[in-house]
């Protein structure tokens, strides 16, 4: 089975970074009187307001087990149902034969990322990617490629965008 996904040690890594940004800016905090001169008593109250919103997402614990976006295996694509679960059981299975083009693409924003055509119903896409269609819709980005929907992933830093798209084309080959 394949997975697209920010492995538990990577989310790990992200949280700590976070738990780094959180010190750095409870450090400027507590030191602002020794380096600040004549700034703006405002802006050591910025620095604790920014350690404190960099420290809750670090260490939610929830935050360290990494989340998957999709796997793939021999029947198809399944897309989790909610990242916010934990251990989520629950997914969304498309076909194979109801998956069309897979490849890289510049999506919004000048981002490299993974696009996949899905032949699924209206009632499919409300259900599962109902904040995704929202949010194309407000961007003003078309979603659609004929009968297909079309669901796109950015880069992530912990798996390379063509070898993604190469390994998800080959078990697609395979079973059709």
């Amino acid at each position: 089975m394949f997975k697209y996904e920010t492995p538990p040690w990577g989310a790990k890594l992200i949280c700590f970074c976070y738990l780094v940004v959180s010190c750095l800016m409870l450090f400027a905090f507590y030191t602002y009187g020794n380096w600040a001169g004549s700034s703006p008593v405002v802006f050591k109250y910025i620095f604790v307001m920014l350690g404190f919103i960099f420290v809750f997402p670090a260490l939610k614990p929830s935050n360290w087990r990494g989340w998957v976006y999709f796997s793939a295996d021999n029947r198809g694509i399944s897309f989790p149902t909610s990242f916010d679960e934990v251990n989520n059981q629950s997914s969304f299975n498309v076909a194979w034969e109801n998956v069309g083009v897979i490849k890289s693409e510049i999506l919004h924003g000048q981002v490299k990322g993974i696009t996949i055509e899905l032949n699924i119903s209206q009632a499919d896409i409300d259900l599962h990617f109902r904040k995704t269609d929202l949010t194309n819709k407000l961007l003003r980005l078309n979603n659609k490629r004929g009968n297909f929907f079309v669901i796109a992933y950015a880069n992530n830093a912990f798996q390379k965008v063509s070898s993604v798209v190469n390994t998800l084309n080959e078990i697609k080959r395979s079973n059709i």
